[in-house]
């Protein structure tokens, strides 16, 4: 889990997206608690659990993409 939520994080191009809110939730696939983070770039909203997060170089980069 993480210990602290980042304000930004980065997608597969590297642009910057910024975390607006987040949720503490239950994934039962992993059978452990964790948080969805709301993230925001260019006016469009998605979400993104903290295990599609890999922390490089003191930055959380995400591994899908986050918007079609």
């Amino acid at each position: 889990m993480l210990n602290n939520i980042p304000k930004f994080i980065y997608d597969l191009c590297g642009e910057k997206v910024e975390v607006m809110d987040y949720s503490k939730v239950f994934f039962e696939n992993k059978n452990e608690e964790g948080y969805v983070l709301h993230v925001e770039q260019h006016d469009r909203v998605t979400s993104i659990s903290e295990f599609e997060l890999e922390r490089r170089e003191e930055k959380y980069y995400c591994t899908r993409k986050l918007f079609s």
